[in-house]
């Protein structure tokens, strides 16, 4: 099987190098530093066990690469309009693209079967490029669980956890499904399919809109913000509107808040991917994330104003930073 990981940064890179060590054939695209030393060194991956270094083609021309068998898709939200575009080279009649973003992904809506079926989220796909380049028919979904950083250029530290939860957009257990999630569990990565992907979307949803701009307009890991009573308050009074949203849409909610609180807990250490990206000087994903929530929030007729605020504060840190990625929409005008 070809296997390419387009966006070989900490969580792409992981992956990559973990499916290397079996029998796929691994190719990475990725850019900058980070590439460079992919090329003249391999990429190494460091996990809390073990080590290893894997020789793959690493590339920012993807055309080099041929047609691809799967295609796992880790680039960030707001890049994935430009990486559409230049995917188009791997892309034949029967490639799989696995969408492993945070946020609302830009398939949801499709095969989606309720009153928004095939909707177009303009924070997330701005007049539905992605979706026509892509094409939602080749799209299985991906709702990442795992903490990883870029510890140097070519070097992938996971931190904790390695879950990749794998669904069609349909609900059905396809061959391709299965075949996929088992290419992912031989390389010693926890590939679950048997539940309901969107449900996994908003779960992850729950922190992404709540700590995640938090940990931005505080500077601070993830521990002091579910420690203190005052924050932790805020935070679940945001989570309690991202449950609002979601089950406006039908989503059943398969964990509680309290649960998804002490899970926060348990990695306090943990610095937030989007932090990082804002002290790395990155562009940080905030439309495709919060922007998507207050824009659905609009459309379905539900009140957020806890995740109004947190995104106008979190959109004007990011621009002050010179690291917003501008939609040219604003959700919060509507």
């Amino acid at each position: 099987m070809k296997f390419c990981v387009f966006g070989a940064g900490a969580v792409g890179g992981f992956v990559g190098g973990m499916v290397a060590q079996g029998h796929a054939d691994v190719s990475l695209v990725a850019r900058g530093e980070h590439l460079s030393s992919l090329q003249a060194n391999g990429l190494k991956v460091i996990t809390q066990d073990n080590e290893f270094v894997v020789d793959v083609p690493a590339t920012d021309t993807p055309g080099d690469l041929g047609i691809q068998d799967v295609i796992f898709l880790s680039a960030k939200a707001h890049s994935l309009t430009v990486a559409a575009d230049a995917m188009k080279p791997l892309i034949g009649p029967d490639t799989v693209v696995v969408s492993a973003q945070n946020g609302i992904p830009f398939w949801y809506f499709y095969a989606h079967g309720g009153e928004l079926e095939g909707h177009t989220l303009q924070t997330v796909d701005p007049g539905a490029r992605i979706a026509s380049a892509i094409g939602n028919q080749r799209v299985i979904g991906c709702v990442i669980t795992s903490s990883n950083i870029v510890e140097a250029p070519g070097v992938v530290r996971n931190i904790g956890n390695r879950v990749f939860a794998l669904g069609e957009p349909d609900g059905t257990q396809s061959g391709r499904l299965s075949e996929i999630a088992a290419l992912l569990e031989t390389a010693g990565l926890s590939a679950p399919t048997g539940g309901d992907i969107r449900s996994e979307v908003w779960i992850k949803m729950w922190g992404n809109v709540s700590f995640s701009p938090m940990a931005v307009l505080t500077m601070s890991k993830l521990g002091p913000l579910v420690k203190g009573e005052d924050l932790q308050s805020l935070g679940i009074a945001i989570m309690e509107e991202v449950q609002g949203v979601g089950e406006a849409l039908g989503v059943e909610f398969t964990a509680t808040i309290a649960e998804r609180l002490e899970g926060t807990r348990r990695v306090a250490g943990h610095k937030t991917s989007i932090l990082q990206d804002l002290e790395a000087g990155r562009p940080m994903e905030v439309d495709g994330i919060t922007g998507a929530v207050v824009e659905l929030g609009r459309i379905l007729g539900v009140k957020t104003p806890m995740i109004d605020l947190v995104y106008a504060l979190m959109r004007q840190r990011a621009r002050e930073a010179g690291l917003y990625p501008e939609i040219g929409i604003d959700p919060l005008a509507n």
